[in-house]
């Protein structure tokens, strides 16, 4: 299965996951980390909205209201939920809408003509 996630959107989400995670485990200063943290659901929220495309402004100002509110009540049941949330949209946004549940096509150009002339002379 062939996936073509973006890289700062990956590194971005995972940043502030982690960033959480150490906060809620009390290893990282809340005061401190919340912040940057808030800031970089933001950037999440916005990169969730540039995948959708349409009603952007609609996704932007709920996204970043529900980030707000994961940031104000934060513990490890919310971290789940956007662990949750997360996921479910990396399927819909990545392996969904790439056709995960079909076959890659051969990337080789010689096994892609192979194939095809088989085809043709198939019958």
């Amino acid at each position: 299965m062939r996936l073509e996630i973006c890289p700062i959107c990956a590194a971005v989400a995972g940043t502030w996951l982690l960033l959480t995670a150490l906060v809620l485990s009390g290893y990282l200063n809340p005061e401190i980390f919340l912040p940057l943290i808030t800031l970089l659901m933001g950037g999440t929220v916005v990169g969730v909205a540039y995948q959708i495309g349409k009603r952007k402004p609609v996704v932007i100002s709920v996204g970043m209201l529900l980030a707000f509110w994961a940031v104000r009540i934060l513990s490890f049941k919310v971290f789940i939920l956007e662990i949750a949330v997360l996921a479910m949209l990396a399927y819909l946004l990545f392996v969904k809408r790439n056709g995960g549940d079909k076959p890659a096509l051969p990337q080789d150009s010689k096994t892609r003509e192979l194939l095809e002339e088989k085809m043709k002379n198939c019958c």
